[in-house]
């Protein structure tokens, strides 16, 4: 009988919490009573269960690794075992659209952080170049973090904890076990924000016995990573596992003009996992953890200047170019970003076993809380004269509680076979403080006099006489110190409560078929202080030169200053049905709603229109999950259909940000995954692929491109109908082929080899689809070569990404201060690598 095949070998484990933020005190006395909660526990001796055959979690493993080791048993593809649903599963069990990646498989392919292992998932894009605010998108569904009061459409949780703002994205990754990509609203069982879909992410804990494993490596652009861990049970009842990272690299990107590398960074974090065995049935784990990252900010490069640009910004800097693909910029602010987090986590586990007429009941309480933090100073008109920065503090607290019930039973009333079930309550508090400001820079009345600047002031070409020439550097420095500090400033202050109780149950009606219902109430409440003020020494006199130039005032007026509320109650429902065949296939069909809330704009320069809606979306998919040929071949696919209401987009143009709410959208598409392990057993072939057709069903007033792609003449503040057009961020084919050759070397020693072919389709990189931010299809090519003796404990790396060295834009969106010309964002060219890799 196929059914279930991982039934027997899967364990309960834990669920994700939701975060969120209080007082260090709530927080401190929360998890102080997880900790005596658990200590209180009355124990109860758990009924054995079978131990988990194997918890693979790396895609390519296989029984065949190791080729120097020799075995009778014919090759098969391990077992890859999932917390998608919050227990521990085998991929093949479960009903949803899901892309498990290994530690070990991230490293090996020389992957620094999350966005370079995203290219080997289908339809998933991330662009990471902004640290403090990365971008995702799943099935061409994201949110462009810019603007920070947009919540992420793609939640980010790692070991259990949901984490709430963007930027906890590019914080350091280290010491993985395995990387879990849910696509599709996963609000059922995570939340809240999840509704594009979700990076779970696992990280090493305590073994059963003492481990210790490190890696170095070295590569381009004097770039360091040396990231290690060590721990297991040290006695019956206590455990831990301590590691580290810290990475250094100098980057491509080279500043004339400053003469400084503007990719630079420097990141540091550590972990520590504690484990108390405190009876037979009951385990707190503890997870303290932080990270730090410093860099130069921000890697843009000017594209497509117009002559009267090219003429103004010539006065500063004769060497001033446009190439977007040279790997150089000019502009003159040493911005910076440094940023960080701290976590702490306590999670409860309680094993009943035996619990009435229930079944491998088990308790779940997780507490935690984390704090993170942004500060940067970066330019904004990305040139060598000094117009305008952006000076930006932010700080984010959150706390987060979560208890789940979950248990299996023998039928449902007597009706039908086994019934698994989950259930639970959680809370999340969070408070966020924006402090920013846009400043006028000392070259800011040499501006003034470019045709840069009368275009965005709406100033006809020759209605001001003798004040058509390009602005002189010399002008600046004599008048700016004259002018005084001028700047424009953004105080926002949000506070956000969030309370859920959410259920999932599935039951199998025979051998072959199971149908899963959940449910998931959220009721959320926001709290709003926002104000914008312009600054500068004739403010009695005269509307500040910033101001005027942003089209800025004032906000909110003396007897309009009160906080801004709103409130929303959610219900996201899912129902899954599936069959599970006698032949290897399983299938299954499912309907799910997804939900991510509104807010209030943060960075307005009026303050009228603040509040957007919350958007929701359905999503229908059709799945298999088979194995062929002995367990010699895995193919996984999914074809979905997804309908968007409300969508959020944010749109850059010019120096004006606008939120709205884009009326409705569509994807559909397929994606899938597979594992072959050919007949020639030392060669296994993987790969990926996506198809996606992302498309506005409706949006009649989007911001329309800054130039008229007809005419080329030019149309600030003007408006198109996007209805029927794709989505931005959305490439309409993505695919990955990693064939992986293992083959014995000299002196025991065994070698594998290793290649990449990674694709993605063309796309355009800004939401008004101008045809200058389009970006073309492109091929990568990576490749390594491993090299490790018998005992694997020790294994040499050399290899390459990007081999051909292909110049590629990730993203081009409109340059602030310069109509008609574009920032544009490159990504990595070839990058080699060197790496020794030591376990004990």
């Amino acid at each position: 009988m196929a059914k279930r095949t991982a039934e027997a070998k899967v364990k309960l484990a834990g669920e994700r919490p939701l975060a969120a933020i209080t007082r260090r005190s709530a927080m401190r006395l929360a998890l102080l009573a997880g900790l005596m909660s658990a200590h209180d526990v009355t124990a109860q001796e758990a009924p054995a269960e079978p131990p988990l055959a194997t918890i693979p979690v790396d895609p390519s493993t296989t029984e065949a690794q190791a080729p120097m080791a020799s075995s009778d048993e014919p090759a098969q593809i391990a077992e890859i075992v999932v917390t998608a649903q919050k227990r521990q599963q085998s991929l093949q069990d479960v009903p949803v659209s899901v892309t498990a990646l290994g530690g070990d498989f991230i490293k090996e392919t020389g992957a620094a952080d999350l966005a370079d292992a995203s290219l080997y998932i289908p339809n998933v894009r991330v662009d990471a170049d902004d640290l403090g605010s990365p971008q995702l998108f799943i099935r061409g569904f994201g949110t462009n973090a810019f603007n920070p009061s947009f919540e992420s459409s793609v939640g980010f949780v790692q070991d259990e904890i949901y984490y709430g703002r963007p930027g906890y994205f590019t914080e350091s990754m280290f010491d993985v076990e395995r990387v879990e990509v849910l696509r599709g609203p996963q609000g059922t069982l995570f939340g809240k924000n999840t509704i594009a879909g979700v990076f779970n992410v696992t990280t090493k804990g305590p073994s059963d016995v003492f481990t210790a494993d490190g890696r170095y490596q070295y590569g381009s652009n004097n770039s360091h990573r040396v990231e290690a861990g060590a721990g297991g049970m040290l006695n019956d009842w206590f455990g831990m596992r301590v590691s580290g990272l810290y990475r250094s690299e100098d980057g491509q990107l080279y500043n004339s003009f400053l003469d400084r590398d503007e990719e630079k960074l420097e990141q540091k974090a550590a972990r520590g996992k504690l484990r108390f065995l405190l009876s037979d049935s009951v385990t707190t784990d503890v997870l303290i953890q932080g990270s730090e990252t410093k860099a130069p900010f921000w890697p843009y490069q000017l594209y497509k200047l117009d002559a009267d640009t090219r003429t103004y910004l010539s006065g500063f800097d004769p060497n001033i170019e446009d190439n977007p693909k040279d790997f150089q910029t000019e502009f003159n602010t040493p911005g910076f970003i440094e940023k960080g987090s701290e976590t702490l986590g306590v999670r409860t586990q309680w094993d009943i076993g035996e619990l009435g007429g229930l079944r491998n009941a088990q308790s779940v309480l997780m507490l935690a809380g984390s704090r993170f933090y942004i500060d940067q100073l970066n330019e904004l008109d990305v040139s060598p004269a000094d117009i305008a920065s952006l000076d930006n503090h932010e700080d984010h607290k959150q706390f987060s509680a979560e208890l789940r019930f979950s248990a299996d039973a023998d039928s449902l009333f007597g009706l039908g076979q086994k019934v698994e079930f989950v259930g639970g309550v959680f809370w999340y508090d969070s408070n966020y403080v924006l402090d920013a400001s846009i400043q006028a820079g000392k070259d800011i009345a040499s501006y003034l006099l470019t045709q840069d600047f009368f275009q965005l002031a709406g100033i006809a070409p020759g209605s001001v006489p003798g004040l058509q020439l390009p602005g002189l550097p010399i002008l600046g420095s004599i008048i700016g110190p004259l002018l005084g500090p001028d700047y424009y400033q953004f105080d926002y202050e949000q506070d956000v409560s969030s309370y859920a109780a959410f259920g999932q149950m599935t039951w199998y009606l025979t051998d072959h078929w199971a149908i899963t219902p959940g449910i998931r109430i959220n009721r959320e409440s926001k709290t709003v202080d926002a104000s914008g003020t312009q600054h500068c020494p004739r403010r009695a006199d005269t509307a500040c030169i910033m101001a005027a130039l942003l089209g800025a005032n004032d906000y909110p007026s003396a007897d309009q200053r009160r906080p801004l509320k709103r409130s929303e109650t959610d219900v996201s429902p899912k129902i899954v049905l599936q069959y599970f065949g006698d032949n290897g296939i399983n299938l299954f069909t499912s309907y799910t709603r997804g939900y991510k809330s509104g807010g209030f704009n943060a960075l307005s320069y009026t303050g009228e229109d603040l509040e957007f809606k919350p958007e929701k979306a359905q999503t229908y998919e059709l799945g298999a999950k088979t194995t062929f040929f002995d367990r010699t071949l895995r193919f996984n696919a999914t074809l979905y259909h997804t309908r968007f209401e409300d969508l959020q987009v944010l749109a850059l143009q010019g120096v004006i940000t606008n939120v709205s709410n884009a009326a409705v959208a569509t994807s559909k598409g397929l994606e899938a995954d597979f594992m072959w392990i050919t007949p020639f057993t030392p060669l296994r072939i993987m790969g990926s692929f996506g198809l996606l057709d992302a498309s506005y069903d409706r949006y009649p007033e989007a911001p329309a491109p800054v130039r008229n792609p007809q005419t080329g003449a030019l149309q600030l503040g003007a408006t198109q109908d996007l209805g029927g057009r794709r989505i931005a961020f959305a490439p309409r084919q993505t695919a990955t082929l990693t064939p992986t050759l293992d083959f014995p070397l000299f002196f025991g020693l065994g070698g594998q080899l290793a290649g990449d072919v990674i694709y993605q389709g063309d796309q355009y990189t800004d939401v008004d689809l101008d045809p200058n931010t389009h970006v073309p299809a492109y091929t990568l090519y990576n490749a390594r070569l491993i090299v490790s003796n018998a005992e694997q404990t020790w294994s040499l790396a050399v290899g390459g990404t990007n081999l051909a060295d292909k110049r590629v834009l990730n993203q081009v969106a409109d340059a602030s201060f310069f109509p008609g010309t574009y920032f544009a964002q490159q990504a990595a060219g070839r990058q080699l690598f060197a790496a020794l890799s030591l376990r004990f």
